[in-house]
């Protein structure tokens, strides 16, 4: 038998008496829309976690969002799609320990993450006595049977009578989660400490092996506290770090007191604060404190959009050398590194050199639902890259809100695949007409099921609609994702590759093919606009590929993703360009979580683009771009060249002249509508189940 291939990313590691059976944890994600409004996790998430937990060590739940329900604006993106499980519901406790279950089957530890989003409170148990706090020592006797004699001295009961003892009973004291440090009483202080612990007790009995407790972004109290940006209180709390850590240490010892020596405790905490916040080495001296009583650090960025970094981000893993510097200085705790990590090359590298002692995972565990078998059995070209286009937060404002990934169509599906996907009957000769990435994922997946596929293409190589990708530095996800599927259809003996072949209705009806599907893509669109058929446009492609041909000065109608993107390529190599929207911000419908906000850092870093908001292009003559602005008023703006972005236009006709040839007809991708890539994805994997 052979070696492990990352031999150190699948090595075990001990910590507080447990086993991990490899050094990769899937942190704690969750496409937004798998939880319904259920307070208990939902058999979507459940399947999910359970897919990670066939491989990750560690399993980190998102769920303890501390009543966040409530009266928020409707199709609201963030919180209010957010888990929400009441830890004190019997009914949800009894599906907490089944995922719990669930995780353990595959040998994984279960981790809950509390983390309190807005609306969301710090609960506690008020005693009906006054006093608080959940004490599984002084639970109160069930109520007696009808019949039974009290037991003497009982509480409530009084002696020589038949009447039962009135049993203790307690509500939930809610306290506000969301202020800021100074408007916490000292009172309140010791009560969101005592929230903690309770809550970790409960998950402890719930058997979750750790609990991972909130500490960066300056999004919880706890990171709230350590901040000088955020903590301005002058007391005992406020003022020194060794003070403004005060109640996060304080909060770590109450929930190991609670929990006592078995359960592993979690910190996720930003490794540096933002400019004026604590720094790196603030961080080690609080951790070599905290080790007391918590086992692990996840380490994150300094605030919660870097800590999902794009393709804008052009170093694969940002902050694995912050990650090496707190290790060097921080002995006698685990340390976690998040943040780009996905290539097993990579994770292995990092534990070898010791950077890190755990390599935390979100997209990659959604990505590849056996990313972590592919791993262990060295198959690492067989990992579907991630276009870290963060679409598992939600697409844009316009979208349907429903969980996806744009290389995985199997996200938000996975608890029913089993009545979607039809078990193939038979080996079918499947012919596709385009080599695009939904034309070659569709061959994929239909070579997974057994069938043999020829995918005929025009031109010399294969990437359809994604080829630009080889030309933009900020599109590197996007091109090894096309490497990729390049790579899967040259692999496969299922899978044959025409180029250069622009297939016929005649020569597919000489194959004799069961099945036809048109992937022939689409074509830029040209907006009715004065002028534009007398003078020279180029498309977004162009400016992509060849930039060299415009001129210094461009204008780019159509401020959508694609136009920005294409102003930003043309500022690197040297270009001016402005670009022209109709609408009252740049790129509108693109991802609005952790994608938007470094959309916006990115144009604003690009110095020598400018964009003309709420404006309409009225005509196009030689040199030159007529328009009316915001306030209805005719303006123009010189250029030496026009690049148009204003979408695609399908090649529907073309794709409708290949039916008949066989029973089976389907179109895919752009040519039925023009599509994202996710949404080509899903529609080859839908087309490919069904054959």
């Amino acid at each position: 038998m052979s070696k492990p291939k990352f031999k150190h990313l699948m090595s075990p590691l001990k910590v507080r008496g447990y086993v991990l059976k490899n050094r990769l944890v899937a942190s704690n994600s969750l496409p937004h829309f798998l939880q319904g409004p259920e307070s208990y996790p939902a058999d979507t998430v459940i399947a999910h976690y359970e897919n990670k937990a066939r491989s990750a060590a560690i399993t980190t739940c998102m769920g303890i969002n501390n009543f966040s329900r409530g009266n928020q604006m409707p199709m609201a993106a963030d919180f209010s799609h957010f888990p929400d499980y009441d830890l004190y519901d019997t009914a949800s406790q009894n599906y907490l320990m089944q995922m719990a279950d669930s995780i353990h089957y595959f040998d994984s530890l279960a981790c809950m993450g509390i983390f309190v989003g807005p609306p969301s409170c710090y609960p506690l148990v008020k005693w009906s006595d006054g006093e608080y706090g959940l004490d599984f020592n002084k639970l109160p006797p069930a109520p007696p049977e009808e019949g039974d004699e009290p037991a003497g001295g009982e509480k409530g009961h009084v002696p020589g009578t038949m009447e039962p003892p009135k049993p203790r009973t307690f509500t939930i004291e809610k306290i506000d989660g969301h202020k800021m440090p100074h408007e916490y009483s000292d009172e309140e202080i010791k009560k969101v400490i005592m929230s903690y612990a309770e809550q970790a007790k409960i998950l402890q009995f719930l058997d979750y092996d750790m609990v991972s407790v909130h500490m960066c972004y300056r999004g919880n109290l706890p990171g709230k506290f350590i901040s000088p940006l955020s903590n301005q209180r002058t007391d005992e709390y406020g003022g020194s770090l060794e003070n403004r850590m005060r109640f996060p240490l304080e909060v770590l010892k109450a929930m190991r007191e609670a929990v006592g020596p078995r359960m592993l405790i979690e910190i996720i905490h930003s490794f540096e604060d933002e400019e004026g916040g604590y720094t790196i080495d603030d961080t080690v001296e609080f951790l070599n404190k905290a080790k007391e009583y918590a086992d692990i650090v996840q380490l994150r960025a300094k605030n919660v959009d870097d800590a999902h970094p794009t393709g804008f981000e052009l170093n694969e893993t940002p902050f694995l050398e912050a990650s090496g510097y707190i290790k060097e200085r921080v002995s006698g705790m685990v340390i976690g590194t998040v943040g780009g990590y996905h290539y097993p090359a990579t994770c292995d590298k990092a534990i070898a050199e010791g950077k890190a002692d755990l390599i935390y995972a979100g997209r990659a565990f959604i990505t590849n639902p056996n990313y972590g078998d592919l791993v262990a059995e060295g198959r690492d070209d067989d990992i579907v890259p991630c276009l870290r286009c963060n679409k598992c937060h939600g697409r844009g404002p316009n979208d349907p809100y429903v969980s996806v990934c744009s290389v995985n169509p199997r996200i938000g599906l996975e608890q029913k695949l089993d009545r979607l996907a039809k078990k193939p009957e038979r080996k079918k000769k499947v012919a596709i007409i385009g080599g695009g990435p939904a034309a070659m994922r569709c061959a994929i997946f239909l070579d997974e099921r057994g069938h043999e596929v020829t995918i005929y293409e025009k031109s010399d190589a294969l990437g359809g609609a994604i080829k630009h990708s080889d030309y933009v530095s900020f599109k590197w996800t996007l091109k090894d994702y096309k490497n990729y599927l390049i790579r899967q259809c040259d692999k496969r003996a299922g899978i044959t590759v025409r180029l250069n072949t622009e297939a016929s209705k005649d020569m597919l009806e000489k194959e004799n093919y069961d099945v036809i599907i048109a992937a022939l893509g689409a074509q830029p669109a040209i907006p009715p606009i004065k002028g534009i058929d007398t003078v020279k446009v180029n498309s977004a492609n162009d400016a992509f590929v060849d930039p060299d041909s415009l001129g210094h000065d461009v204008v780019v109608i159509g401020g959508g993703e694609v136009g920005v993107e294409a102003a930003m390529h043309l500022d690197e190599k040297g270009h001016h360009a402005t670009v022209i929207e109709m609408r009252d911000r740049l790129a509108a419908d693109s991802t609005m979580i952790h994608y938007r906000e470094m959309l916006d850092a990115a144009w604003k870093a690009h110095t020598n683009c400018d964009e003309l908001l709420n404006c309409a292009v009225a005509e196009v003559k030689p040199g030159e771009v007529c328009y009316t602005d915001r306030d209805g008023n005719a303006a123009s703006i010189k250029c030496d060249s026009i690049v148009v972005s204003a979408g695609m236009k399908p090649l529907t006709d073309e794709a409708l002249e290949f039916y008949g040839i066989t029973e089976e007809f389907y179109m895919l991708g752009d040519c039925k509508k023009p599509a994202t890539v996710q949404q080509a994805t899903r529609q080859a994997y839908a087309i490919a189940s069904r054959i």
